[in-house]
């Protein structure tokens, strides 16, 4: 139920409207989508207008996780999401954020978490992120400024982003007194490269794995425009695009057979697999509502035979 008294202002009850799913070890209650926001700091992309409505209608809607980060916008997509979750009741909302690369170094972590906590207008960030690994600042360095901040209870759980298996591991070795809770990585339909070490490593560990860019930028659901915020994307080239078309094709067959759209299978491939959330963008809400229909239901084994057979006929290493 959601209470509304006055826009803003008023405290406002995250319903739970969609399912909730368990965070790894964390125990942690949250959407199994999760909101993503890097597009909520471009205006060419999404006014901030635009972006709160999103947001708002999102948490409405029963999305309690959003993610951003310091680096998406120079830091105004946090303000957006600070200024759009005014309202709702904070210990229903899980804000995810992440340091960037090149604020690593001890102080520095500690500094970007200040500003972000700042920017997000909050007392705690649920989940802070390594953006990037860093091969030049020691790993120990950096985990042990995130470590300080849970301590100081700034943020809630400690997680790391785009780590290979190697990384992952020695970052949990690091940790003394909480442990990595989620490894947000770049996962979809086309790109499956986790799933030789890495996913088997979080599922048996129960570590979340987030899987950033689940529609390929839209490329998997039939999208051809190549947009010029979009060059430095690696499907972003007409012969690649044409490459996928056969799993493009085979996704919106099966979509058709199930009176599904072709969003909805892509995310809900991911979203059947263990332990694995996907981290969705859109600017639309017709595309928000379209992400949602993901939920509740499953793709059949016959289905996922199907994608699999045409998936292996795409010669991933030229593209």
């Amino acid at each position: 139920m959601i209470l509304l008294l006055k826009p803003y202002t008023s405290i406002i009850v995250v319903p739970r409207l969609i399912e909730r799913r368990v965070f790894g070890w964390t125990g942690e209650k949250i959407s199994p989508l999760i909101l993503g926001s890097w597009e909520y700091g471009a205006p060419s992309i999404a006014s901030e207008e635009q972006a709160m409505r999103i947001i708002r209608k999102a948490i409405e809607l029963g999305i309690n996780a959003i993610d951003t980060a310091e680096s998406y916008g120079a830091g105004l997509s946090e303000k957006i999401i600070g200024r759009a979750i005014k309202g709702f009741r904070r210990d229903e909302l899980f804000i995810i954020t992440k340091v960037s690369y090149d604020h690593l170094r001890y102080d520095d972590v500690i500094k970007a978490a200040e500003a972000s906590l700042k920017r997000l207008e909050t007392s705690y960030i649920d989940l802070y992120l390594i953006h990037w690994p860093h091969h030049y600042v020691p790993l120990r360095e950096t985990l042990k400024a995130m470590e300080r901040l849970w301590s100081e209870g700034k943020i809630r759980y400690i997680g790391v982003s785009n780590f290979p298996l190697p990384m992952l591991r020695a970052a949990r070795e690091y940790l003394s007194r909480t442990d990595i809770a989620t490894n947000q990585v770049h996962y979809n339909m086309l790109y499956r490269e986790v799933e030789k070490e890495l996913l088997p490593y979080t599922v048996q560990e129960n570590i979340a794995l987030q899987a950033y860019d689940p529609l390929a930028l839209g490329f998997l659901i039939g999208r051809k425009e190549i947009r010029e915020e979009y060059r430095w994307y690696r499907l972003a080239k007409p012969e690649v695009i044409e490459a996928i078309q056969p799993l493009v094709n085979e996704v919106r067959a099966i979509a058709a057979e199930l009176g599904k759209t072709p969003a909805q299978v892509v995310l809900n491939w991911l979203l059947i697999k263990e332990n694995v959330f996907p981290v969705f963008n859109t600017t639309k809400e017709e595309h928000l509502i379209d992400n949602i229909g993901s939920l509740g239901w499953r793709l059949s084994k016959e289905h996922l035979d199907r994608i699999d057979r045409v998936w292996v006929s795409i010669k991933l290493e030229s593209i």
